[in-house]
């Protein structure tokens, strides 16, 4: 009978386990089947481990097939890393020495897979647990958008070890965790974890701009602290208007137009509205000085801010501006002042000299009319320059910086000075007198002290008493005494230094 092979007659099949012989009429055909494939075992596997930290030494075996295959690790739980993988095996045995996994998990699985003899594997369960915690994360980010002064979606801070994986026990994993921020925050900004997580949920951000939260372990300073992805703040409810540049503080002349200044819409926490609803609002100024008092300049607001350079005063005196939203009567309204008038003559700082240990009364001369001149100061060389009462002092000797201001009274407007220097030094001090005077006789002796100057004038009170400076050092002077007759008894005496500024500072001494 033939067959589709063309031959007319199979003789014989031997067959022999996976391999056989089949002889045909005048052929022999030899096939031989597939090896069987090796079977994998666990022998030692693990049941436990650590992120980050490497298992025991652990076995793999394999029976049947090779005994020299390679064998591959894998991990539901990460990847694996340390140690050699994949490892031959050597007399069907395959030993893993190092291997760590970085990623915590309660029902992980090792899988062993023969990448030689046809991808045969074995698996094996076991618990990872997170290493210890090192840092914070936002592991529930907030929204990336909000109107500033608006409680934030609850977002979450959890602890985590190195490798990411929360840490719900242990160390570190109830400690009190802090919200912050540059974009001023508000609300409850602190909450203990639970089990290494803490929701927050009642946060704000009451400033505009793109803000970053900041999570930082208060307990713990050594826990990295976490920066959140950025919320875009946005301008909360229009809820007042403000000055964001001011009218000028004084104008000389009427129907001049003032300098522009600028009128913003902002919220309750001075944010302006830069996109929201009040950012084109119509926004009217008025003043009784105005040309119409009754016609308010107007001003249309691009992103929040409404700029004024048309208006002008008609009056003298001091006037107020005041600033309204007419299509928001919820809206508080702005308020500056003015005054408007003649300028007045040059205002001058005349008191330029003073001690530190005696209040300087401040003066000035010149301006117009009959308005009060007040005193400003900031340092110069001096430390703690400070006025009160119209009196300078400053902790040390040095230079503060004066400026006067004269205020205005119709038909004037304000005046004032230029920033003056004023010297501020210690007064002149004797402290002790070496040598001795003597009834009758010339002597010369040395006062020591600080802030002498100017070769002052010596006087005793002791009859025929004559002195004169012959050196001056500052820090010293040498004087030659001269003390005539004997109607003075000998004792304790008091020497007077007279410097030319009328300052004077005494010292004893004894005469004999």
């Amino acid at each position: 009978m033939s067959n589709r092979f063309g031959f007319s007659k199979i003789r014989s099949i031997v067959g022999v386990g996976a391999a056989s012989m089949i002889v045909l009429a005048g052929v022999t055909l030899i096939g031989v089947g597939a090896a069987s494939a090796a079977t994998l075992g666990f022998t030692s596997a693990p049941t436990s481990g650590t992120a980050g930290v490497a298992f025991g030494n652990f076995t793999v075996t394999e029976s049947g097939g090779t005994v020299t295959d390679s064998i591959l690790l894998s991990s539901s739980c990460g990847s694996v890393t340390g140690g050699t993988n994949p490892v031959t095996s050597s007399g069907g045995v395959a030993t893993f020495i190092g291997i760590i996994l970085d990623t915590a998990g309660a029902a992980c699985t090792l899988t062993a897979t023969d990448q030689t003899s046809g991808g045969t594997q074995a698996t094996s369960s076991f618990v990872e647990s997170p290493a210890a915690v090192s840092k914070l994360a936002f592991t529930t980010e907030p929204p990336t958008t909000s109107p500033a002064n608006t409680v934030l979606s609850t977002f979450r801070v959890s602890s985590e070890d190195p490798f990411g994986n929360v840490v719900t026990s242990g160390a570190d994993t109830a400690d009190s965790i802090l919200i912050g921020s540059s974009c001023t925050p508000g609300g409850t900004l602190t909450g203990p974890e639970v089990a290494g997580v803490v929701s927050f949920s009642a946060v704000t951000l009451n400033q505009v701009g793109s803000c970053i939260l900041y999570a930082s372990d208060s307990t713990n300073s050594g826990i990295t602290t976490a920066p959140s992805t950025a919320v875009l703040v946005s301008g909360g409810t229009p809820a007042k208007l403000a000055f964001t540049t001011a009218p000028p503080a004084s104008v000389l002349t009427t129907g001049t137009l003032i300098t522009t200044f600028k009128v913003s819409v902002e919220d309750g926490n001075g944010n302006v509205d830069t996109t929201g609803a009040g950012s084109t609002d119509l926004i009217d100024v008025s003043s009784p000085c105005f040309t119409t008092p009754s016609t308010p300049y107007a001003a249309t607001a691009t992103a929040g801010v409404a700029t004024f350079s048309t208006a002008e005063f008609a009056s003298t005196g001091t006037c107020v501006l005041t600033a309204t939203d007419p299509a928001r009567t919820s809206v508080a309204a702005a308020t500056a002042t003015s005054t408007v008038g003649q300028a007045q003559a040059a205002l001058t700082v005349t008191s330029l000299f003073g001690y530190l240990d005696v209040p300087l009364i401040l003066a000035a001369t010149g301006g117009s009319g009959a308005g009060a001149v007040t005193f400003s100061v900031t340092n110069g060389t001096a430390t703690n320059c400070a006025i009160a009462s119209g009196a300078l002092t400053a902790k040390t000797g040095g230079t503060c910086i004066v400026t006067a201001t004269k205020a205005p009274v119709v038909p004037y407007a304000s005046a004032t000075s230029v920033a003056t220097t004023v010297t501020i030094s210690s007064a002149p001090k004797a402290v002790r007198l070496v040598g001795a005077v003597w009834n009758a006789r010339k002597t010369t002796v040395t006062v020591t002290g600080y802030n002498f100057s100017g070769r002052p004038k010596i006087v005793s009170n002791v009859v025929g008493f004559t002195a004169t400076v012959s050196r001056d050092s500052g820090k010293s002077l040498t004087i030659v005494v001269t003390v005539k007759g004997s109607a003075s008894k000998p004792g304790v005496k008091v020497l007077t230094i007279k410097f030319a500024n009328g300052k004077s500072t005494s010292v004893r001494y004894s005469l004999h």
